[in-house]
């Protein structure tokens, strides 16, 4: 299970990025996290991966799925 980082929302997928985001557009910066306006082209920061399915709406993963 992932931590605290970036996470997008794709549909069938939750895409996450620990540290950083970088495209044509923008740049997003964990040590900056505070400072943006979320959402940012779709990415939104959260503490963890269940937090950030939470707030999607996408089903949380448990301690057993991790290990399997």
């Amino acid at each position: 299970m992932n931590g605290e980082g970036f996470y997008l929302n794709g549909g069938s997928e939750l895409f996450y990025a620990p540290t950083f985001v970088l495209n044509a557009n923008f740049e997003l910066h964990a040590e900056q996290k505070d400072t943006y306006e979320y959402p940012v082209e779709g990415w939104y920061w959260f503490n963890s991966e269940n937090e950030a399915r939470a707030f999607f709406g996408l089903p949380l993963v448990t301690e057993e799925q991790v290990i399997e």
